[in-house]
């Protein structure tokens, strides 16, 4: 193999693994807030303070991608297992990953309904 070739050569195989590993990188950063979230219990007026900032619209739309980040490793997570488990799935490879990739779009816009429907609404 010559130094300037690469063993991947930017295939969907590559992508997904690639995403996920900063979607993991993403969930793990969030549990890690989450923690330090539900800390703040014995401090009312600091848990107070910290909802009242989530509810910007910035923070909102955070949290959009974080539910991306959520479906996509999960999602993904068992494409690997399936993968795994069935091995003639991987002729079908980019196919399920198309699938996964778009089911977890879908599911990311439902959701975005819901958390950015204060917006919408006006009742921020």
């Amino acid at each position: 193999m010559s130094p300037s070739s690469t063993m991947y050569k930017g295939k969907t195989g590559q992508w997904a693994f690639v995403l996920h590993r900063i979607t993991g990188f993403l969930v793990f950063m969030f549990i890690l807030l989450h923690i330090v979230d539900v800390s703040t219990l014995n401090s009312p007026h600091i848990y107070n303070s910290i909802h009242k900032l989530y509810g910007n619209i910035f923070l909102r739309l955070f949290e959009v991608g974080l539910l991306f980040a959520l479906l996509y490793h999960a999602l993904n997570g068992l494409r690997v297992v399936m993968i795994d488990f069935f091995p003639k799935a991987i002729k079908n490879e980019k196919g399920v990953f198309l699938f996964m990739l778009s089911l977890a779009g879908v599911m990311t816009l439902v959701g975005a309904v819901y958390i950015l429907k204060p917006f919408f609404t006006g009742k921020v």
